[in-house]
């Protein structure tokens, strides 16, 4: 007779590595599933000679307790490594040139990013009166809010800039509490961004300091390991053993009287109690079609906007580089001739040691694919060091080796009402299709933490579905 597991999680980013993880350690029979040959998703990182070159994200908040403490369970936290100085010094282009992002009043005050028109609406946003939005209302785009909130100059200039990095995306196509609840609802609840941070402020120092784990390393602190960020998903499949199986795609779930049958590429079958979903919105929906009841709308995720991004790596020689973590392009940048191409360019080399050899430098220059299209990999070099001479104002140094990463649909744009979509779509799912949890890229935000934090949260839900029976059996299974 087949087993039956208490949790089959269908997906190997951090996400699901995360929910894996912890349903593994307490006890639940769990088989986490992926079609990818390795772990981790867009954590990857790739190793050419002397050169690193990190795939997809490149560092990681001292203050993400999650990963922290995720980096403790698997014996990684004595090869964490800090951020340099260097990497505090964001820089943005406009006018032709690499302006410093200020960092406190006075730097806005002295900063040639803005014209004094633009620093004052900034400096006088405690002053107007913000118009607050319930749960019920229809949110602001992220736009409205900003230009609201900070004036058009500031919103065009900064705001696009920030979210650019973040989302790759315009300022147009995300909600303001959809992208960034936190600090929408903060100021939503203060009535203005700086009442917002000045009372969250207050609250901080009124609470005790929860260290996350390991070292006390200085505040604002970027994390990375020495051989790059692949080295937390490899732990976490590495902990799994068994019950990590990769190269597995999973092409059906089917919900029967005594649970799940999940279908793998090669006909092979697995039984579980429950199902997480922990996979990109369109591979969810063509999984969620096919076992949904006729009147169970999940067309939303086929409908969610994505951004196909293309990052091109750099290995450099003699380089010529800012002592600064990189810098961002807003989506207007004037002048429009002869403004960079690209998204923002990170010089990683700059941020931790072992990135690259000695004199020599890494840039990882991030487009939208569409910049590229119709290019080989060497047109695309040729566009992504003419990008950098735009920025820069010089060569960024001679040129040694290059990599291309294409990512397909791999970051999720938020728009307006994307919250309350969401919710609606969870819910319907969740009385349709008892224990499935869906914990995919389209919910819990965008960054690292955000993914790690998702997969706990969803390894909780699993907790409150899978009998206690499996759980103590997976213990007496591996003892």
């Amino acid at each position: 007779m087949q087993e039956t597991h208490g949790a089959i999680v269908i997906g190997a980013g951090a996400t699901g590595l995360a929910c894996a993880h912890t349903l593994h350690r307490s006890g639940v029979k769990v088989l986490c599933l992926d079609s990818a040959r390795n772990p981790g998703g867009v954590m990857s990182t790739h190793q050419e000679g002397d050169f690193l070159f990190e795939q997809g994200p490149n560092t990681i908040p001292a203050s993400a307790t999650t990963f922290r403490r995720l980096t403790q369970e698997t014996g990684l936290l004595d090869r964490l490594i800090p951020s340099s100085s260097a990497a505090s010094l964001r820089l943005v282009y406009r006018n032709g040139h690499l302006h410093p992002l200020p960092n406190s009043p006075m730097g806005f005050v002295r900063s040639k990013l803005l014209s004094t028109k633009g620093k004052l609406h900034l400096m006088t946003e405690p002053l107007r009166p913000m118009t607050r939005v319930s749960r019920l209302d229809t949110e602001p785009s992220l736009e409205e809010f900003l230009i609201d909130r900070l004036g058009s100059e500031a919103a065009t200039v900064l705001g696009s800039a920030f979210v650019r990095g973040v989302y790759a995306a315009d300022l147009t196509e995300l909600g303001a509490r959809s992208a960034f609840p936190r600090v929408f609802n903060l100021a939503n609840d203060a009535g203005g961004l700086v009442r917002a941070m000045l009372r969250a402020r207050k609250v901080a120092k009124s609470q005790p300091i929860e260290l996350p784990p390991g070292p006390n390393f200085p505040q604002g602190s970027l994390l990375s390991f020495p051989t790059g960020l692949r080295e937390l998903p490899l732990a976490l499949a590495r902990g799994l053993g068994k019950h990590m199986q990769l190269g597995r795609c999973v092409t059906e779930i089917e919900r029967g009287p005594k649970g799940w049958l999940v279908t793998v590429e090669d006909g092979a079958t697995f039984r579980t109690e429950t199902i997480v979903l922990a996979t990109g919105p369109r591979d969810a929906h063509g999984l969620l079609a096919m076992t949904t009841p006729e009147r169970t709308d999940v067309r939303p995720l086929l409908d969610l906007p994505t951004a196909n991004i293309s990052v091109v790596h750099l290995g450099l020689s003699q380089a010529s580089l800012p002592p600064a973590f990189g810098f961002l392009v807003p989506a207007k940048a004037e002048p429009r001739e002869s403004a960079p191409r690209l998204l923002g360019a990170l010089f990683p080399s700059n941020i931790f040691a072992g990135r690259a050899p000695a004199g020599g430098a890494v840039v990882s220059a991030i487009y939208h694919s569409h910049s590229l299209t119709g290019l080989d990999t060497k047109g695309a070099v040729e566009l992504t060091l003419e990008d950098l001479k735009r920025g820069l104002g010089h060569s960024p140094g001679g040129l040694k080796t290059a990599r291309i990463h294409h990512w397909k649909g791999v970051i999720p744009r938020y728009g307006v009402n994307h919250d309350r979509i969401i919710a609606k779509l969870h819910d319907t799912v969740r009385r349709a299709l008892p224990k499935l949890v869906m914990a995919g890229t389209w919910t819990g935000g965008v960054s690292v933490e955000d993914r790690l934090n998702t997969g706990v949260e969803a390894a909780g839900e699993v907790h409150a579905m899978v009998d206690g029976v499996n759980k103590a059996s997976l213990k007496q299974a591996d003892a």
